[in-house]
């Protein structure tokens, strides 16, 4: 078996190099909570560094394989190395031309956005995973992406929905303070991405305000 660093992204997440974007992202979530803060399997086998790296390795994955562009040219250079069959690659067949007789079949199946909507409201409110990181005093940036992640949502998706840059989404959950613009701004940001999640907006942002206070003290 190959070490964590001698891994392709596909290998690291343990999916072919034909998985879908929603397998994409279930890969992420669950390898993602193996190797979190409160992993027991994380501890028991990882230091904490080779746990960073790892996490970090996943992060990189993640966002080159769940981008069409970025996944194609990483594919390129894997079949160029001779690492990958052109034959199996990851076909989107929803770009496929659709026979007439079947787009309302298609489409009466799809999920519209009133359905999403209610679905991530349901969740936000029942997983119990979310509502104890809700129910701390201080909320870490890496609570922010585990909720995110208990709902399925994708950051790219928090991203286009709210009109915040992925940059400064990926500043908050990852606590880059460094990259962080004015207060009143960062509060805004941190609203939208709430707002979208259906969290509480005084909670989520007054228990991220606290984290951040307490480790510029540190």
């Amino acid at each position: 078996m190959k070490r964590h660093g001698e891994q392709n992204h596909y290998e690291l997440m343990e999916i072919s190099p034909g998985a879908s974007p929603l397998e994409i992202r279930r890969a992420y979530k669950k390898i993602f909570d193996l190797y979190q803060d409160d992993s027991i399997a994380s501890y028991s086998f990882f230091s904490e560094r080779e746990r960073r790296e790892i996490l970090a390795r996943l992060e990189e994955a993640y966002l080159t394989l769940i981008d069409a562009e970025s996944r194609a040219a990483y594919d390129r250079g894997l079949m160029e190395r001779g690492l990958l069959e052109e034959e199996k690659q990851y076909h989107d067949k929803t770009k496929d031309p659709v026979p007439i007789y079947d787009f309302k079949k298609v489409h009466a199946g799809a999920q519209g956005p009133l359905k999403r909507q209610e679905e991530m409201k349901r969740r936000a409110a029942q997983n119990p995973v979310i509502q104890s990181i809700l129910a701390q005093d201080r909320i870490a940036g890496a609570d922010l992406r585990r909720i995110r992640m208990e709902m399925d949502v994708p950051i790219e998706e928090v991203a286009a929905k709210t009109n915040v840059r992925m940059e400064m989404l990926r500043a908050i959950e990852e606590e880059h303070y460094d990259l962080f613009l004015p207060r009143v701004y960062m509060i805004g940001f941190l609203r939208s991405y709430a707002r979208y999640l259906h969290l509480d907006e005084n909670i989520a942002v007054g228990g991220y305000f606290k984290r951040v206070e307490e480790r510029k003290q540190v």
